[in-house]
């Protein structure tokens, strides 16, 4: 046990070791890198991969399930350590660098946002943690906050909560819906002004109008700087540059506006460019938008047989005219309005449901028998020595 505890980890966060860059501008290479999971060694997940993220821009990744997205996104928060191969940031090995001090110029935003049971406040606060922010007053603390959670299109539906910004989120953020978590994530991953934003799959999980708002804060996030404060501290040292930011998405209309787009397949990129060259090139990346708009035009056909809901362009607006944590007021559950019309369907036709027969045990156990064949023996012994406890029990 006292062997286990004493361990330190390969990669140790809590190391004060490694180089602290002074100035960040947020290029990262990846140089001939070849990796596998240590729960797979046989399976080589990335080959030989050579990519650069410019500092400054906004990079797509693309591709099939599989195809190593996620895993650049763990390699460059240095989740992992390439088996060879270099990760660089700025052109310095991340193998170099402190590693608490590294993730500190990275914001992850993921598929599922991770909220702690406390205020909305104190969430994005987390945030601030290990960055240069940490020792700020209350005031500029705050000020930072609800710039962050502007930039995030969080404060409309923040302001309108209860206790605004001091309302719990619940355990584990259960309060609040899947496009509301998603905000305060984003909020908290920008709120320390990151050099670097890792955006993996982050709209996948929300619908249509969520997804539209949340982009609309993802573009904001990925623009750079989040106040006037912040601007004139990049424009003092004179080395301002916009935010580098990875994005892995499957909807590709999520990304079609990015600088350039990498299609990954097989551990390798298949094809690198803007979302019009690589249209022109007829290639890996046209396939995915020829599939993608094909079922989308079959979902949309289906929804087009319900209703036909025009969906609001101006997503800021929608964004300050959502209602929180409204929900339909209903008197019962879908599943037992479902039940409710099976039941009233087999009443129109004449048709009998067993649903509500009660069987007695031997015909459960006959039922049971031929699936339990071989074990039957086990079974006996174990009906044995309930019945022989049943009475011990009763008299407790």
């Amino acid at each position: 046990m006292y062997e286990t505890i004493d361990r330190v980890p390969d990669i140790d966060s809590a190391s004060p070791d490694g180089i602290k860059l002074a100035d960040v501008r947020g290029e990262i290479t990846l140089e001939d890198v070849k990796f596998s999971y240590p729960s797979r060694p046989t399976v080589e997940v990335v080959k030989g991969l050579n990519v650069t993220f410019t500092a400054g821009e906004t990079a797509a990744l693309v591709g099939a399930s599989g195809s190593g997205k996620s895993t650049i996104i763990s390699l460059v928060e240095r989740f992992y350590d390439p088996l060879s191969g270099a990760v660089k940031l700025d052109g310095q090995d991340i193998k170099e660098l402190n590693v608490n001090w590294l993730r500190n110029q990275i914001g992850l935003v993921s598929q599922e946002p991770i909220l702690f049971a406390t205020t909305i406040k104190d969430n994005v606060a987390h945030g601030l943690i290990g960055s240069k922010f940490e020792s700020v007053s209350e005031e500029e603390r705050d000020a930072l906050i609800k710039d962050a959670c502007r930039k995030a299109n969080a404060d409309g539906f923040i302001s309108k909560l209860p206790e605004g910004y001091d309302t719990l989120v619940g355990e584990r953020g259960f309060l609040l819906s899947g496009g509301q978590k998603q905000r305060v994530a984003i909020a908290r991953a920008i709120v320390s002004d990151p050099r670097v934003l890792l955006l993996d799959e982050a709209t996948s999980a929300l619908d249509t109008q969520s997804e539209g708002v949340v982009q609309d804060a993802l573009d904001k996030a990925a623009a750079g700087c989040l106040s006037f404060f912040l601007l004139l501290q990049r424009c003092a040292n004179r080395k301002f540059t916009g935010r580098t930011t990875i994005t892995i998405a499957h909807r590709l209309s999520t990304i079609r506006d990015a600088d350039v787009i990498h299609v990954m397949g097989d551990g390798l990129i298949l094809e690198s460019g803007t979302h019009e060259q690589l249209l022109a090139m007829n290639g890996a990346y046209s396939r995915l938008v020829q599939a993608q708009r094909l079922r989308e035009g079959r979902e949309q056909s289906a929804d087009s047989e319900d209703e036909d809901v025009d969906e609001p362009t101006d997503m800021e607006k929608a964004a300050r005219e959502e209602i929180p944590l409204g929900r339909k007021n209903t008197r019962q559950s879908l599943a037992s309005e479902i039940l409710e019309q099976r039941r009233k369907a087999a009443e129109s036709s004449g048709t009998k449901h067993d649903g509500d027969e009660d069987y007695g045990l031997f015909y459960l156990a006959k039922r049971m028998a031929p699936i339990i064949r071989d074990q039957w023996k086990n079974y006996l012994v174990g009906s044995f020595f309930a019945c022989s406890m049943y009475p011990s029990l009763s008299e407790m």
